[in-house]
Order: C-alpha cells, then structure tokens, then sequence
C-alpha cells in the first residue's frame, strides 16, 4: 500500500484533524506492511513498544493472561482501527496488553517518533489525544463495572443495552465473534449461545449471527432480574441494520 493512502487514511481519522502534514506524511512513510494468521500474536505483555499499528483488514483482541491461563478480553480492534498508539506517550514504553489476530489480518507498523513530534509541535493535536485518553479511561470503567456483575445473564443484558445506546439503533453489530465476546464477559461461548437463543425464542431478541436486534428491552431486562434502561438513554427501533452506528472502541480513531 503506497504512503499517499496511508496519508488520505489517517487524515480521515478525527484523532489526526489537527495534526500537521509533514507530520502525517512522516508517519505513513514510516508504514511496513505486517500480515499475521489468525491467533498469531502481534505483540506480548512486557514486551518493548517501539511501534503502534494501522489495522488495515482483519481484526485484533487485546488481553491481559492470567496466572490459571485464562484470558482477560480488553478490546477487540478492527479494520480502521490504531492499536498501541498511547503507548508512544509513556515512560517505560512496553506494551501493557497482549495482541491477538482473530483471523488473518493485514496491518502496517508505525513508528512512534512521527507522532509524539506531532503532539509536541500541535497544542490542539496534544488536547486532542487527552479527550480521546480520557474517552478510553471512561470505557475501561465501564467494562470494569460490567465484570462485577456476578451474574452471566446480566452481564450479557446490560451489554447488548449498553452497545445499543453506543450504536445508536436498536440493531447492533456484535464487534466480535461469539467465541471472543464470551471471553470478554467472562463466561463460556457455549453459555453465551444458549442464552441468546433463548432471547430469540422469547421473542426478545431477533437478528443472527453478529446481526441483532432488540426487539423488546423491557421484557428483556425483567427476564435478566433487571431495572428497565433509563428512557433518556432508549433507542428507538431501527427498521435496518445500515442505520447503525459503528461501535468505536479504537485506540486514537
């Protein structure tokens, strides 16, 4: 892929609105080309940061190991996406996750000079990845009080309502596949399988696969044990999947 793509690219990212050109042209001319097979890693806890990357098709999830060898889902990233960009800014620059492929996936390697030159040069750059960290900061809370919930059912309820609110339709998009949301909800893909299927029997959910749509939140919450959504955060329902929001999880996009 030539670096005047990767330029037009990255210009389109609202995180890159207020960042110089020179600085931009520098970033894409730093690009290498990297493709992994799907579960190959393309980076480890603790290792050096020396580089942030463009994911240019596939998909990527960020996790944490544990010492039992269970995973600890954080993100999954996708086409469009920058993974590792904020941790260009910190001092002992290591990755604090580990990166997967979900599938094979084509991604470009960045170097990391370009982009803090561009935030020390830009005032408005800097303040432009602040609100975007502190965007991140507030996601990450988020995730930590679902995980608190003991319940698997309700975990998954107040999921699907949180990500249609992220959406903006009562049709959403699971960002990832069966196996990789279950993790990320710390329950089993074969759990997570049996509840939605009960959903659409219920008549509370419709949709397949990663497409789905909530038919009937209220009853949908009542049969998880929980309170209806408050109405100022409702969706109104979506007669197509296209009007959906994308759900952003990405790092800088």
């Amino acid at each position: 892929m030539s670096s005047s793509f990767l330029d037009k690219a990255f210009a389109s990212f609202p995180a890159f609105r207020h960042a110089d050109p020179d600085g931009l042209n520098a970033l894409a001319a730093s690009a290498r080309r990297t493709v992994l097979s799907a579960r190959q890693h393309l980076f480890h806890l603790g290792e050096p940061a020396d580089h942030f990357y463009w994911i240019e098709t596939g998909s990527v999830t960020l996790y944490l190991p544990s010492y039992n060898g269970d995973e600890r889902v954080f993100q999954v990233l996708e086409d469009g996406c920058l993974v590792a960009a904020t941790v260009m800014f910190s001092d002992d620059r290591r990755y604090p996750v580990s990166a997967q492929a979900n599938a094979r996936t084509v991604l470009h390697r960045l170097d990391g000079a370009p982009l803090i030159g561009m935030a020390q040069r830009s005032p408005e750059f800097s303040c432009t990845l602040l609100r975007i960290v502190a965007g991140q900061m507030t996601q990450a809370i988020g995730r930590i009080d679902l995980l608190t919930i003991a319940n698997s059912m309700q975990r998954l309820v107040t999921y699907l309502v949180n990500l249609s609110v992220e959406q903006g339709s009562a049709w959403l998009t699971l960002p990832a596949h069966h196996r990789v949301l279950a993790r990320q909800l710390n329950m089993t893909p074969e759990n997570l399988s049996r509840m939605l299927g009960a959903f659409r029997r219920d008549g509370l959910i419709g949709g397949r696969n990663r497409e789905l749509v909530l038919l009937d939140v209220d009853a949908l919450c009542k049969q998880a044990r929980l309170p209806p959504p408050d109405p100022k955060r409702r969706v109104p329902p979506s007669t197509s999947p296209q009007d959906e929001a994308l759900f952003s999880c990405c790092t800088l996009h």
